[in-house]
């Protein structure tokens, strides 16, 4: 061993220690923030529950939770928070944090005065929407606090360059600035295509007219692309920028990201952030729609409401309307029933397919297990298919008609001879068990079997050329022949002594 490795590790190739996270920053772990609806018992009122990740001693942003509850009371930009049911406007401005845990949404202003007034003044709750899929995008009718995105000079001209375009204009996360694993996100995701077409978004689309528009993607590294698409977060703005806001409780993500600017995306329709803010907040809105109670709703019943008075619901509705759906017990189509206590079974929950009463040969017949008045042939069809019974065992050997060849379906040389001319002899019902093979039985076997090598060979041989070896298996042939005359005749020979004829040219 050399001086240099027994002095200890060379200087420059010691590990280095471990990763420590970037600083995070100080927000509090269990504060949440509620906000209610004043028109429902207090029980029963909750319409969100936030994280209150705004302020270090547990707060939110007024303009987060009036967004939020505009938003779902019908576009109620005009709406106002009290701390009361019945109280009076909170004084905090609209930039500022809220101080507290409950807050009222009232989304009610007098007309005449131009006075917000509570709901109480009101005679039924405001409606409220219930799902994303029915909620309208209010076109021309934005949040005036929502602010507007820097256009691109030059948009995309194709489709095909549009994911290239993306990561060319973002060049990096817009979130982390990383390079790395960085994928082309949609801000409204392709699962919603459906509702972006009924509600003509692509009007905001300067490259191609689809939810595949390079204004509705930006670039995120993969792990934010993929708590994007689940709704762990939102993009929202802060004043005139947009800032990433965290909505569930991970906190590692909330200490690291929440509240963080995000890098410029010029090119992203700020009408697409909104619309994807909106689908994020409606699956909060579970809690309260599954109470039983009494609600007014917006989008459940369309033609047969307006956006101010909604459609009355009763709380048995709501509640099996809004559950979260269970685990599905649906039995398995290919799993075969047990037989009742009349066939002398024991009694089993009947499945898809249920078995019937027995045939004569003590078997089960299969029964569609439904209702319907569906006949025998209908709900057991019959298969095409020969049956080979153990003659041991007692009781009639039954088997049915053999089916046709599989070649007789071809068409190739239909034009030429008919199928009489080609088999003459019809396959009847030849049974095949060692019990009814006699001499009658074992011609009739041997006829049909030269019959369809026949009728195959001139179907495979429109050129004739198996006649020359028809006439050549008529007379006698040598004991070096053998194979090939048993070949002619259909027989079958097997060793390693035996080697593959060779075929003979048709004669001039």
């Amino acid at each position: 061993m050399s001086s240099a490795n027994a002095s200890g590790p060379v200087e420059g190739h010691s590990i280095l220690p471990v990763f420590e996270q970037p600083q995070q920053n100080d927000i509090p772990r269990d504060r949440k923030v509620q906000l209610r609806h004043p028109g429902y018992p207090c029980s029963k009122n909750i319409l969100f529950i936030f994280n209150a990740y705004d302020h270090p001693h547990g707060r939110i942003r007024k303009i987060f939770a009036l967004t939020a509850c505009a938003l779902v009371a019908g576009h109620a930009w005009h709406g106002f928070l009290s701390r009361e049911a019945t109280g009076p406007p909170v004084t905090e401005g609209t930039d500022d944090v809220l101080a507290g845990d409950d807050f009222y949404f009232h989304n009610h202003t007098n007309s005449e005065s131009n006075v917000q007034e509570p709901c109480s003044c009101i005679s039924q709750p405001y409606p409220i929407y219930t799902e994303f899929a029915s909620w309208p995008f209010p076109h021309n009718n934005m949040p005036p606090w929502w602010p507007s995105i820097k256009p691109l000079a030059a948009p995309v001209a194709t489709i095909s360059d549009i994911s290239m375009a993306v990561k060319a204009r973002d060049r990096s996360c817009r979130i982390t600035g990383s390079t790395e694993a960085g994928d082309t996100a949609h801000v409204i995701a392709v699962r919603e295509n459906d509702w972006f077409d009924d509600q003509n978004m692509f009007r905001y689309s300067k490259d191609v007219r689809s939810i595949n528009s390079a204004g509705n993607q930006l670039l995120l590294r993969c792990d934010l692309h993929r708590t994007h698409e689940q709704f762990k977060w939102v993009i929202f703005p802060n004043g005139d920028r947009y800032a990433y806001y965290a909505l569930d409780d991970s906190v590692e993500l909330a200490s690291l990201y929440h509240r963080r600017e995000l890098r410029p995306i010029d090119g992203v329709k700020s009408e697409y952030l909104f619309a994807a803010f909106a689908r994020a907040i409606f699956p909060k809105l579970c809690e309260f729609l599954r109470s039983r109670v009494d609600k007014y709703l917006l989008g459940v019943e369309v033609g047969k409401e307006d956006s101010t008075r909604g459609v009355k619901k009763d709380g048995a509705w709501c509640a099996e309307r809004f559950r979260l759906p269970g685990r599905p017990r649906t039995p398995s189509p290919t799993k075969r029933g047990s037989p009742s206590k009349e066939d002398g079974g024991s009694p089993r929950k009947k499945g898809r397919y249920a078995l019937g009463p027995k045939d004569s040969l003590g078997k089960r017949q299969r029964s569609s297990g439904s209702d319907n008045d569906l006949s025998e042939t209908q709900a057991t069809p019959k298969r095409n298919r020969i049956r080979y019974r153990d003659p041991r065992r007692n009781g009639p050997c039954i088997c049915p008609a053999l089916p046709p060849s599989p070649l007789s379906s071809s068409t190739s040389n239909r034009s030429a001879k008919s199928d009489d001319e080609i088999f003459p002899v019809r396959p009847s019902k030849i049974c095949l068990s060692d019990q009814c093979r006699t001499e009658s039985e074992l011609n009739r076997l041997e006829q049909l079997r030269q019959e369809t090598l026949k009728r195959e060979r001139l179907l495979s041989d429109p050129n004739g050329t198996w006649q020359n070896h028809l006439e050549w298996a008529k007379d006698p042939v040598a004991v070096q022949d053998v194979h090939r005359w048993l070949w002619v005749w259909g027989q079958e020979v097997t060793g390693s002594e035996y080697e593959e004829p060779v075929v003979l040219e048709a004669s001039s």
